[in-house]
């Protein structure tokens, strides 16, 4: 099945614009559950209940309320929201160009692949390679789900990447969380630097790695459909080592992986 563009509209540079669609670039994948009563195997249902009344209520019967004071709300019907519309819901017009290692790596959200519809292809391809030579990202604004976005594009391959962005009010400061460095001794930190070194991989390949969580859990649910009894793995946590064994011990495991095997 091919996939489903999310949005649909016009990518502003300056004047320019290019008709384009969004693609999601990624495909969550998870374990979902129900809640279910133990005692029937019925399906728990989620319902909209009114406290105040006591009943259930239908979707239709629903208003979004802001609240403003203790028990004090404004409410606000579909039409006064779609009143609220920005040039940002039909175009995702570039505000600036920046350099990449400047965004703050706490502000990416989610991440869309962007491509032209027929008639923008050669401006596409125009402003893709345009963005590739200079390296620079866009930030543009996109009204999207409710809510006016902000993101960053850049050229990725033969599509443009876009990527929302967190505003810099919605990112937490670190010093609500941070706490005091402690000393580190000289040598502690050359062992430290050489464990990096030594699990430094030559080439970025994060293919390699699977969500063994994900894959744990289909086989407990395939023993349970084939009937088969399903014993845990009893995991014994070992007493934390010294800090210099412990990073003696890493240097030597990662150096051994990168060692091959003797040949007999």
């Amino acid at each position: 099945m091919a996939p489903k563009s999310t949005w649909k509209g016009g990518l502003g540079f300056g004047m320019v614009s290019i008709p384009i669609k969004l693609y999601t670039a990624v495909d969550e994948k998870s374990i979902d559950f129900h809640q279910m009563h133990r005692a029937c195997g019925g399906r728990i249902k989620q319902s909209l209940t009114c406290p105040k009344c006591n009943v259930t209520v239908d979707r239709k019967d629903l208003v979004k309320g802001y609240e403003v004071g203790k028990d004090q709300y404004v409410y606000l019907e579909e039409a006064e929201l779609a009143s609220a519309r920005l040039k940002s819901l039909k175009n995702i017009d570039v505000l600036e160009f920046v350099p990449a290692g400047e965004i703050d790596a706490r502000m990416y959200e989610s991440a869309y692949h962007v491509i032209p519809e027929e008639a923008g292809v050669k401006a596409f391809s125009l402003f893709l390679q345009a963005m590739a030579k200079v390296n620079m990202v866009g930030i543009a604004k996109l009204t999207f789900k409710t809510k006016e976005k902000l993101c960053a594009i850049r050229p990725f391959g033969k599509v443009i990447l876009l990527q929302t962005l967190y505003y810099a009010d919605e990112i937490k400061p670190t010093s609500e969380v941070e706490v005091k460095l402690a000393d580190v001794s000289e040598r502690e930190m050359t062992m430290a630097v050489s464990l990096v070194q030594s699990m430094a991989s030559d080439k970025t390949n994060l293919s390699k790695y699977e969500d063994k969580y994900r894959e744990a859990l289909k086989e407990i649910i395939q023993s349970k459909l084939d009937g088969k009894p399903f014993t845990p793995e009893v995991v014994v946590e070992a007493p934390a080592p010294d800090l210099v064994d412990a990073l003696m011990a890493s240097i030597n495991a990662a150096n051994a992986k990168k060692t091959p095997a003797a040949v007999s």
